[in-house]
């Protein structure tokens, strides 16, 4: 073996090495994305129940999710119905910059809601939505952030 074909495998193998690490010393320096919750319920929303079910979303749940955006406990938090697609037919998300924030401020906001409204108070929600699934996802680049850059938000 030619002192040449030694000397460049060996410069190869040691770029091999080193180019992973460089790969991961630029991973670290980016934050982490952030989480995003999704959970979904199958609710019965004939008759009233979809009007008391949002009722109870927009008094109960929002004032006290609102407070904990505005504590810096998550980002983001919302809801949604549909009324045309499968039997998981409300939703409510969660977004933070990590899945332990999403978990706290989700014990938070049940501690909250059980201290204002009592343990076993009634619910729309308990009442007229029997099955329940979570979600929790990396959220990747959105059309959001384009426009909060290009509008000069970052």
């Amino acid at each position: 073996m030619s002192k040449f074909h030694t000397m460049f495998c060996a410069s190869m193998a040691l770029a091999a090495l080193a180019f992973p690490g460089a790969a991961l010393a630029q991973e670290a320096e980016e934050p982490d994305p952030p989480v995003l919750r999704l959970s979904f319920f199958m609710c019965d929303i004939s008759g009233t129940n979809g009007d008391a079910i949002n009722e109870e979303i927009e008094t109960r749940q929002m004032p006290i999710w609102n407070a904990l955006v505005d504590e810096g406990m998550v980002t983001e938090y919302g809801y949604f119905f549909h009324w045309w697609a499968d039997e998981w037919n409300v939703g409510i998300y969660t977004i933070a910059p990590t899945l332990q924030a999403i978990l706290d401020a989700v014990e938070e906001a049940a501690d909250r809601i059980e201290a204002q409204y009592g343990e076993n108070a009634p619910s729309a929600m308990g009442e007229h939505c029997p099955h329940h699934r979570d979600g929790f996802y990396t959220m990747g680049p959105s059309t959001m952030e384009e426009q909060a850059a290009s509008a000069g938000g970052r």
